[in-house]
């Protein structure tokens, strides 16, 4: 919450409230958030709240006082001098907008809220599904939590609308209502499961599933997953078709291709062989929580891993990036690297600044991959990147000659 020519405020969020329908491997999700201003002047509220890159919104609402406003989409410039020039003139405003530098984040600014007033936001958007373990699972994903991003240029987030500054609030009084509707998909849906909440699940309705959190009051400390584990193992292509009220057809296909498949259309066999490369965060967030120490852990396994005649490098990054092995993209898999791998995991540490992610990504974009190798780029990070844009551009542009997990 941020109240003109005063110190940044929590946010006024009073009560969260989250509604799916999950249709074979898309989602349709509408968010409700009840705003209260409990101030003696007006306020400005901003609320940063995180989705998924794929998701696409389109509805967002705004009720107060009984009347409900209905968002309108406008270029981003002509959005924001309007919202200014309410602001200015004392009415209520309201613009979403999504982060330039992170697509996973929305911010939504409820300008000149009254006081004692309660303002409802309503932002429904829609998002693909991930298969997982093989095309037998889908997930699905809803994202409660923002972790501090470190962005290269700037150091806080700052409405550019308003003249003011807002912090990410994590520890929040406030509770998340939850409730899924899930697709029987033909009788294909062997289980339901979420690794992060306990949850209840009504079989009752012919049609679909009903989902909802086992806990009376949920606090908004986590992501929501629900795992949706499938019979039998879905075949490589998957139709879903949708019409709309003025008879305008959606279309999408999922294609599920097997290791088998891929060689044929690689046109590589088992004689292919891959070169590794290792990109860890070492930037000072990674001592919270001993992140550092289970990243030393997952690359100590990851090099005992590595198959036979590949090849490989670590590159550790943060402010900066050192490459283990600099005069070339990577070297042969044999004992004296390994030797050397071994020692600079052993000595890694949270020591090398900010989180930029973008310049090791460049550098290894401009060595080309070992004649006769498939390069395999591994990320370890926390994720508190701002400018997450800009890398995912740069790894699509990588994608021809690279796979990045």
């Amino acid at each position: 919450m941020i109240t003109e020519n005063q110190p940044t405020k929590h946010i006024p969020l009073k009560q969260v409230r989250v509604q799916a329908k999950i249709h074979s491997f898309a989602a349709d999700v509408t968010i409700t958030q009840l705003f209260q201003n409990n101030e003696q002047t007006s306020i400005e509220a901003v609320y940063c709240f995180p989705i998924e890159e794929n998701a696409a919104v389109y509805s967002f609402t705004a009720k107060i006082d009984e009347r409900e406003i209905i968002a309108q989409l406008k270029e981003k410039k002509e959005a924001q001098r309007e919202y200014s020039e309410a602001l200015q003139q004392g009415h209520g405003a309201y613009l979403l907008e999504q982060d330039e530098k992170s697509q996973d984040c929305f911010v939504i600014n409820v300008g000149a809220l009254p006081p004692g007033k309660e303002c409802e936001i309503r932002i429904s958007y829609v998002t693909e599904l991930d298969l997982v373990s093989g095309g037998n699972k889908i997930r699905f994903v809803i994202p409660t939590t923002i972790a501090p991003r470190y962005n290269p240029n700037e150091g806080a987030i700052s409405s550019t609308v308003a003249g003011t500054t807002s912090q990410y609030v994590q520890q929040t009084p406030y509770t998340l209502e939850f409730e899924c509707k899930i697709d029987k998909l033909n009788q294909l849906v062997s289980q339901i499961a979420s690794p992060s909440h306990p949850i209840n699940v009504n079989l009752g309705n012919n049609d679909y599933y009903e989902v909802s959190l086992g806990q009376q009051s949920t606090h908004l400390d986590r992501d929501i997953i629900l795992e949706i584990q499938l019979s039998e193992t879905r075949t490589n292509t998957i139709l879903a078709v949708e019409k709309n009220q003025n008879g305008q057809l959606a279309i999408m296909t999922s294609f599920t291709p097997n290791e088998a498949d891929c060689k044929k259309v690689s046109g590589t066999g088992d004689s292919y062989t891959n070169e590794f490369v290792f990109v860890v965060d070492c930037s000072g967030s990674m001592r919270d929580e001993n992140k550092i120490g289970l990243a030393r852990q997952a690359m100590l396994l990851f090099l005992k891993s590595l198959p036979v005649n590949c090849r490989f490098n670590i590159i550790r990054f943060g402010s900066t990036y050192r490459t283990l092995f600099e005069n070339e993209a990577t070297a042969i898999y044999n004992e004296k690297n390994v030797n050397e791998a071994q020692q600079l995991i052993k000595d890694m540490n949270a020591d090398l600044g900010g989180t930029e992610l973008l310049s090791p990504l460049q550098q290894l974009h401009s060595k080309t991959p070992t004649l006769g190798c498939s390069r395999q780029i591994f990320l370890l990070t926390d994720g508190e990147i701002s400018n997450v844009t800009a890398v995912m551009d740069l790894c699509r542009s990588m994608s021809t000659s690279s796979r990045i997990f």
